[in-house]
């Protein structure tokens, strides 16, 4: 069962109850009265700034790996699609940059830097 904070309208007590969720709103323990309102407990609800936070780091890191990987277009369509959901400033000057960004025509060709071989004596 969950521990829910009240306080009396009163004389303003707080105090903790050990309840179900349908059970009636408790008396003040102090005064006796039955005007008391249930007050927001801090791990009831979650912050939507943390939550927005969150959730656009992770979109932007599955775009960053579209692009690691060179799916440029696909980038492009996640980023679509995420815009509608999660409208912030990064998300969409990410969007407007890849816009921008022509594709490279013959995909991408990783270059073999330095090779190494051994001299036979």
């Amino acid at each position: 069962m969950p521990i829910y904070e009240f306080r009396c309208e009163i004389c303003g007590h707080v105090f903790e109850r050990i309840q179900k969720m349908d059970d009636p709103w408790p008396a003040c323990p102090k005064c006796g009265e039955d005007k008391v309102f249930k007050l927001p407990s801090v791990f009831g609800f979650t912050d939507a700034a943390s939550f927005r936070a969150e959730r656009e780091q992770a979109i932007l890191k599955r775009a960053r790996d579209y692009l690691i990987d060179g799916k440029v277009k696909d980038a492009r369509r996640f980023l679509s699609r995420a815009q509608e959901y999660v409208k912030t400033d990064r998300i969409n000057r990410l969007s407007e940059a890849l816009n921008k960004r022509k594709p490279v025509k013959g995909g991408y060709i990783s270059r073999t830097e330095l090779v190494v071989t051994k001299k036979k004596d």
